[in-house]
């Protein structure tokens, strides 16, 4: 049986010893009702810096923290399947090691569920950078619609790519999520994927007909810095979200405006793929991937060459303003 009245805060871990402090800090702070516990789980994912050490030192001293250490590398996805295992929280919610949250934050996503009887809801995150990580640039989703949003398929998966302003997708949200739609599984998350596994969670529950929210800020922080997860994408990654996609099309009971929706994502997803490869091929003076690159789709075919024209055209106004 799942307690209704704990909250599990999931931390992957890798590489981040500057970082992860902060984010348990954050954590293990949350102001909530005498009722209610938070369980802090940090799973390191077999880094080689000090960050596990960190965050077991400070599991010494606080004993709603728990430490899990990886016997081998396996990514955020199944960092965050081995804590949602490890506890028995009703609720629970992916906080990334680079980010933290106000001390509010819980308590105010839990009042929003537990009013509208949410299965899962989420606030717009507020950006900031490594230099200023407590300074606010903007929100997550700066057209938002006032007030509180329902999220459906259509909406998540349209605000989930090609969107007007860079990483303001929807992808990015980190909401407090009821174990009840999650079905039968205890693994919530897609192992295989190291890259759009919020998406494919969140989108999933939409599908399955989770009741969720989008309300407005209520305090945490997604830092942006280089060298994070969402940066280091490969073409394999990309490969996985179009087999995604492909089977998200395949899924009972979605709407016409669904499915459109899910298939903008796929196109989208083929050029990325497309490109990937194309930059791989280069990189690995690879003909027969090049070649690849340009069969995944007629789309990406041409988006692929779009990008290849561009660049030789930046390249030859370079040398001319240099002769």
């Amino acid at each position: 049986m799942f307690d209704e009245n704990k909250v599990a805060i999931l931390i992957p871990l890798y590489n981040d010893a500057p970082n992860i402090a902060r984010a348990i800090r954050s954590a293990v702070e949350q102001k909530v009702p005498d009722s209610t516990s938070v369980e802090v789980i940090v799973v390191d994912d077999c880094s080689t810096d000090n960050g596990p050490d960190i965050a077991e030192n400070m599991a010494a001293t606080l004993p709603n923290l728990k430490v899990i250490r990886q016997a081998q590398n396996a990514g955020p996805s199944a960092a965050r399947n081995c804590a949602v295992q490890q506890t028995n929280a009703a609720w629970f919610t992916p906080l990334d090691s680079d980010d933290f949250m106000t001390s509010s934050r819980i308590s105010d996503l839990l009042t929003e569920a537990r009013t509208k009887d949410l299965d899962w809801v989420a606030d717009n995150l507020l950006m900031s950078s490594e230099d200023t990580p407590e300074e606010v640039e903007r929100v997550l989703w700066p057209d938002k619609p006032e007030g509180d949003v329902r999220l459906t398929t259509e909406l998540f998966v349209n605000q989930s790519y090609a969107t007007k302003i860079e990483r303001s997708e929807l992808g990015f949200i980190k909401p407090l999520i009821h174990r009840r739609c999650l079905g039968d599984t205890s693994r919530p998350y897609r192992d295989e994927l190291r890259f759009g596994e919020d998406f494919e969670l969140y989108t999933r529950l939409l599908m399955s007909g989770a009741k969720a929210d989008l309300v407005d800020a209520k305090g945490y922080y997604l830092v942006r810095r280089k060298g994070s997860a969402s940066h280091s994408q490969s073409g394999r990654d990309h490969q996985r979200l179009v087999r995604i996609n492909r089977e998200m099309l395949k899924y009972p009971g979605l709407t016409h405006m669904d499915r459109r929706a899910i298939l903008g994502h796929l196109k989208y997803s083929e050029r990325e793929l497309a490109w990937w490869k194309m930059i791989e091929a280069v990189r690995e003076k690879n003909p027969v991937k090049a070649f690849g690159a340009m069969m995944v789709s007629p789309t990406a075919t041409l988006h692929v060459i779009g990008n290849l024209a561009r660049q030789l055209g930046e390249r030859a106004n370079r040398r001319r303003s240099k002769a």
